[in-house]
């Protein structure tokens, strides 16, 4: 085996070990004992492939990959020189091996930001430490910050009349006051001085990290904005209520960086010795929120690509045609990087068999959807992978079409390629998503391990094919879409109407009772959603709107999404009886909007 040179330049204080050269500490972490494993000489023939899978069992080097990026790097956030540290650090772990490896630009941040160790006590006589988080594009505080506390008044004209009194004051978002207003009570507050805004984090303890980098350098957020445990927050909400004074000093190292910085992806290839212009991407973004390391959103990503790269070369193994590795960044700003890498590469989306993607935690890789055209070669490709380790089941979910979502196999899916999000449990990841708790101590290496082996062997087998994968009736069409958020315990009472939406075009009001859709009752979000994928482009909606029965038509008939879903329809009443997919596990829950 090969090992790779030391990072240098810019990464120089930085050094990581050889390749195969661990610290004291991970070399004391061996793997986990896999009894009555089948041996990889039975589960496949090929000689690469069996060493491939002795390789992942054994020195699979998956833990050393993601304990480097979350303690090294952690704060990963686009924009920022953590991430393109990070960048250059994947970047030059490839030195020194048969790849193709660059950086590519796919556009530029404005306004940059980097946090650093911020933090916040309740002052008296015993000082309280407070647990925080900030968002990010979001002002610090010129140094130390102390102030009393306040709760904003629920009248906008009161706290007009008021606002002198909140001068220098650590104000607490009102639970009654309207969201709505946010931004006008805002400049309020930053126009007569307070010292900064503190809302309350997620009642289940959850510190939630977000931030929108839209921001110019002419006018840059100039109040701190604090995102308090709840269990402090309404403690103080409690006591200031009550009549008591309470103070509190916050110190946020929250900088913003002058701009435009150019924003990157790396592109790591493996060039493919038979058609080396055909594809297969093996992904996931190296950017993330920085409230904590990123670890599991998406170090665990970050750690099963490099590890598959790192495998596959270390063996020498020669594909048929190139896998390419590609770590976005811009991922949680609105996929961004995967985005732009779409943009670019118009003329190569034809020849991308297939993308995998890595975006949904620590725990195991345990499944993959495909459609019918799909899936002899899906039974081929996953066939020794199903076997690899009985402890770690995988499945092939057939499904009638494959379904966008919030990861960066949604920019390619969009486009006509087909991307994919691997299947995995979700327990506990509700807890560590974007939140104080994603650090290394939640990574399950063993899993690690074994996803890590995962990737590398599909990438392999699809990469050896003998063709690209089938694209027939590959996506479904985008479903038809009312135009409002759907609320009550059953989803069935119009919560909000979209501006400029069908719904809103109809008269639809806030607060109609969806009754029935083309004279079959509904009772649930999921029966208005069937009935919405009916055929026929017209649907007669009854509302019930106070006391009256209120009759409503929407019409898809110029939507041009209808003639898809009219063929897809044909294609679907074509198969045989007996097709039934099995509907896949939920992904990531999206907004329920209709």
């Amino acid at each position: 085996m090969r090992s790779i040179s030391p990072l240098r330049s810019l990464l120089s204080v930085l050094v990581v070990p050889a390749l195969w050269i661990c610290s004291p500490s991970l070399l004391a972490q061996e793997p986990e004992a896999l009894p009555q494993l089948i041996p990889a000489n039975e589960l496949v023939e090929s000689a690469d492939e069996v060493n491939l899978i002795e390789e992942g069992r054994t020195t699979n080097q998956a833990q050393l990959w993601i304990e480097l990026i979350t303690q090294r790097f952690p704060h990963r956030l686009t924009g920022s020189p953590h991430l393109k540290m990070a960048q250059m650090w994947v970047l030059e772990s490839f030195e020194g091996w048969d790849v193709e490896a660059r950086l590519e630009q796919w556009g530029e941040v404005e306004v940059g930001f980097e946090r650093s160790v911020s933090k916040g006590t309740l002052l008296g006589k015993t000082p309280l430490e407070l647990q925080f988080t900030t968002p990010a594009w979001s002002a610090g505080t010129d140094g130390i910050s102390r102030g009393k506390v306040m709760i904003e008044l629920e009248s906008f004209e009161q706290l007009e009349q008021r606002k002198e009194e909140y001068k220098g004051a650590w104000v607490l978002r009102n639970p009654a006051v309207s969201r709505r207003e946010g931004a006008k009570r805002t400049e309020l507050m930053t126009e007569v001085g307070a010292a900064g805004y503190i809302q309350p984090g997620s009642r289940d303890g959850r510190l939630i990290t977000g931030g929108s980098r839209n921001i110019t350098w002419d006018k840059l957020p100039r109040l701190p904005r604090v995102t308090l445990l709840y269990e402090q927050f309404e403690s103080l909400l409690k006591s200031v209520g009550a009549g008591e004074q309470k103070e509190l000093e916050f110190e946020i190292h929250n900088q913003f960086l002058h701009g435009p910085i150019p924003q990157h992806n790396v592109i790591v290839d493996i060039k493919g010795t038979q058609w080396p212009d055909e594809y297969v991407i093996v992904q996931g973004h190296i950017d993330g929120w920085d409230g904590a390391q990123g670890a599991c959103d998406n170090g665990t990503g970050v750690s099963t690509t490099m590890s598959a790269a790192h495998m596959l070369l270390a063996n020498g193994i020669k594909p048929k045609r190139t896998i390419r590795f590609i770590f976005y960044s811009g991922e949680e700003q609105g996929l961004l990087g995967s985005r732009g890498f779409v943009d670019l590469h118009v003329d190569e989306l034809d020849k991308i068999s297939v993308v995998l993607n890595h975006d949904n935690g620590t725990n195991y890789l345990s499944g993959i959807q495909a459609t019918a055209a799909m899936l002899e070669d899906f039974q081929h490709v996953f066939a020794p992978i199903m076997k690899l380790d009985p402890a770690r089941p995988f499945k092939i979910h057939e499904v009638d079409g494959l379904k966008g979502g919030s990861s960066d196999h949604a920019s390619f899916l969009a486009v006509g390629v087909p991307g994919f999000h691997w299947e995995q449990s979700h327990e506990g990841y509700r807890r560590l998503h974007h939140t104080q708790y994603d650090t290394i101590e939640e990574v399950n290496h063993e899993d690690q391990r074994h996803s890590s082996l995962v990737v590398a062997l599909a990438a392999l087998r699809f990469a050896n094919l003998d063709h690209l994968i089938d694209r027939t009736m590959m996506r479904e069409p985008a479903p038809r879409r009312m135009g409002v958020f759907l609320a009550g315990d059953k989803q069935t009472i119009v919560g909000s109407v979209s501006p400029g939406g069908m719904a809103a075009a109809a008269g639809w009001q806030e607060g109609d009772l969806i009754v029935s859709i083309n004279g079959v009752a509904v009772d649930s979000r999921s029966s208005i959603v069937e009935q919405l994928g009916m055929a026929g482009a017209a649907k007669t909606f009854v509302l019930k709107r106070a006391e009256e029965e209120v009759e409503s038509v929407l019409d898809w008939s110029e939507d041009p999404e209808e003639a898809e879903r009219s063929a897809w329809a044909a294609h679907k009443a074509a198969l045989p009886a007996e097709h039934e997919p099995e509907p896949a596990p939920a992904s990531e829950s999206e907004p329920k909007k209709e």
